[in-house]
């Protein structure tokens, strides 16, 4: 008797939860290859950390956790339902973040569904392992932005204090003899983002109370702002002092490492000080009461839900991809090379680019008009579908990292026609000497759109008010569409309205063509 119930309590306590690891893992392998891409980028690298971290800090409540008594509840049930519509929502609507959210939130509803009411022991370790979701593309391309200003404006008056003369045009510093630029990879937001993560642990291990955790996590942006700013100021005086070779190569890397031990540095110290700080005790923490008996069936039942819902929703993802409606169309071979008065030449996008834009067709062209001293740069990429790693996106990025420095950005309306209105999004932009008037808006299904996020809700609406449900998998609606993007390299001296007015005027004769080669 006594090994029966040994092998019926051995089955309930391993077997049944690493059934329903394996269908987990199994199911979304995809989802996990998507975030070990986005791992493998240097903003990111933190996140390889994050899961043996985890174990760790589950592995150090060893003793006063009891891991394997188990307290089955359904409870967990309502959130895996939730975490795996997250998951098929960010696939239909292209949001990967939702992606990985959904994991995170799948992960944890199997430790709810394991330990019940017990799992507020494992709060924290579920918080830190929330750390393997990469910030969202747009919320890392505003801190990176306001990092680089807030830098350079504090490099800059390092700077005038140590009587180096220098002018700042945004992120550009001008010393003279030589310009500093503060690129995206100096922004300050690879050591951010691992600093929080740093401030969150020395509060958990060496800090008791809200008070002094908070206070340590506050210090981490302008410590971030700061350690940055004092190495551009630095690479400003080895440039000044006619050592531009230590600001480069190796030597750029190593300075980066350094500023961040400096940083870690000292949030270890702020750490141990705030510990000698005497606050009032925060009382005993509470125990862990270990689980609850229970038969054989409730696990049997749990495990059969978990692992048929991960399963199911693992191949409706596999099979949206598989099986979609394409629209017939003119491709881009056919587009003209004169659009009203200027007349264009075709140039044909890089391997490295074509990788990272995801099309299925395009057209890149750049068009010059007699008498006129500006260029026009048209780039128009098709998607015959659109989800994850294969969607339309916002171009800011891109001119962003290709040394383009954002002044301003609105958005305008062109009347192509006495019947039509076209919103689109009209940024003011630097590099160098060189301004550029850049406007782009997504375009598909009878839709102009500016705004990314309204754009990927319109996806998800279409896919899913559109689709239907067959033996061989969900088709989705159509997500067929394409960005527009416009750019006008504005003439030496010329008003920004007057470079709008040459850029609606193109806009305007380009309308009329786009739905020969994007559907509506």
């Amino acid at each position: 008797m006594n090994q029966i119930q040994f092998s019926t309590d051995h089955i309930i306590k391993t077997i049944f939860p690493v059934a329903i690891a394996v269908c987990f893992v199994t199911a979304y392998w995809p989802v996990f290859q998507k975030l070990g891409i986005h791992w493998a980028k240097e903003d990111n690298s933190y996140c390889y950390l994050i899961v043996p971290l985890f174990f760790y800090l589950c592995w150090e409540r060893k003793t006063s956790f009891h891991f394997h008594e188990l307290t089955l509840t359904p409870s967990g049930i309502f959130l895996m339902l939730l975490s795996v519509s997250l998951i098929i929502v960010g696939e239909l609507g292209s949001v990967e973040t939702f992606l990985y959210i959904g994991i995170w939130g799948c992960a944890t509803s199997l430790a709810v569904t394991l330990y019940g009411p017990r799992t507020r022991f494992l709060i924290f370790p579920l918080i830190i392992l929330l750390f393997i979701v990469p910030l969202p593309p747009f919320v890392n391309r505003m801190l990176t932005f306001k990092l680089r200003i807030a830098a350079s404006i504090l490099a800059t008056g390092m700077l005038r204090m140590a009587g180096v003369p220098v002018f700042r045009e945004g992120n550009i510093l001008d010393i003279g003899i030589d310009k500093l630029q503060v690129a995206d990879a100096c922004s300050g937001l690879r050591y951010l983002m691992p600093m929080i993560l740093m401030a969150i642990l020395l509060g958990y291990f060496f800090n008791k109370g809200w008070c002094r955790k908070t206070l340590l996590l506050l210090l981490v942006p302008p410590l971030s702002i700061f350690v940055n700013g004092f190495r551009i100021f630095a690479s400003g005086l080895l440039i000044i002092n006619h050592h531009k070779e230590l600001t480069e190569d190796v030597y750029h890397d190593l300075s980066g490492w350094l500023v961040f031990m400096v940083a870690g540095a000292v949030l270890v110290a702020m750490a141990f000080f705030l510990k000698k700080i005497r606050m009032n005790p925060t009382g005993e923490s509470e125990t862990d009461p270990g689980g609850k008996p229970f038969g054989f069936v409730m696990p049997a039942v749990l495990t059969t839900v978990f692992c048929t819902f991960f399963l199911v929703s693992g191949w409706m993802l596999k099979s949206v991809s598989s099986a979609q409606t394409y629209p017939e169309r003119m491709t881009f071979e056919s587009f003209p090379m004169k659009i009203g008065e200027w007349k264009g030449k075709r140039s044909y996008l890089s391997k490295e680019i074509m990788d990272s834009l995801w099309a299925d067709d395009y057209v890149s062209a750049t068009y010059y008009k007699e008498g006129s001293m500006n260029i026009i740069h048209l780039l128009i990429p098709f998607y015959e579908y659109q989800k994850t790693r294969h969607t339309a996106h916002a171009p800011q990025s891109c001119l962003i990292g290709g040394g383009w420095t954002l002044l301003r950005e609105n958005e305008r309306l062109i009347r192509p026609n006495a019947s039509e209105e076209v919103k689109i999004k009209v940024m003011v932009m630097k590099k160098g000497d060189t301004a550029m008037l850049a406007s782009y808006f997504f375009f598909g299904r009878g839709r102009v759109v500016t705004s990314p996020w309204v754009n990927k809700f319109y996806l998800m609406q279409d896919a899913i008010t559109q689709g239907r449900i067959t033996w061989d998998g969900i088709i989705p609606g159509r997500t067929d569409g394409s960005l527009v993007r416009v750019e006008l390299m504005a003439a030496p001296g010329q008003s920004a309205e007057d470079a709008y007015i040459q850029l609606e005027a193109f806009i305007s004769h380009l309308w009329p063509l786009l739905p020969r080669y994007v559907p509506l």
